[in-house]
Order: structure tokens, then sequence, then C-alpha cells
């Protein structure tokens, strides 16, 4: 199992256009995939699970990925929520102050 923490930058969240590509990618990965949102468990390939679980922008994420190839998938998730899926972005350093 590999995982890793991120941060929701989308200015409007995941709503159900950014939802439903993060479903569909996840979707085709045969790994068990996990994101932990405010100790909620979410199976992302359900759009619904995703849409219900209210992530707003600055969201603190756990994304956990188990099985095959399960590096990959991990850094693939990562890079479609980092690559916003196409919306506009507030900068990491406005999210995370420490």
């Amino acid at each position: 199992m590999v995982e890793a923490t991120i941060y929701l930058r989308n200015k409007t969240g995941l709503h159900l256009r950014p939802a439903t590509e993060l479903s569909q990618l996840c979707s085709k990965m045969d790994s068990e995939i996990k994101i932990i949102f405010e100790e909620k468990s979410i199976n992302p390939k359900s759009v619904l699970m995703i849409i219900g679980a209210g992530l707003k922008q600055g969201s603190k994420l756990l994304i956990k990925v188990d099985g095959p190839n399960e590096e990959e998938h991990l850094q693939a998730i990562i890079d479609a929520i980092d690559g916003g899926f196409g919306e506009e972005m507030i900068p990491l350093e406005d999210i995370v102050k420490e």
C-alpha cells in the first residue's frame, strides 16, 4: 500500500464535473483506492461518494492505494487533483500556512 497527503486547490472544490473526472480515472484502476477526508473514507470510484463528502477548496486529503501498479495509480490521482481538472486554482502557500 502507498499513500500521500495532498490539498485540494480548486477554487470551487470537487463539484460534479471534476468529481466525475476523478471517478472515471479511478474506475479504470484495478487497485483499491480510498480517500480519507475528516475521518470519512471515500471510494473515489463512486462519483456520489465524492460529491457527498463535500470536498472544498483547501480540503486535506489522504489518498491510499493498494494493489497492482499502486505507485503509478497514486501518482495519476495526485496529478489529476493537482492539475485542477482545468479549473482555477489557488496557490498551495495560501492553503498551507505553517
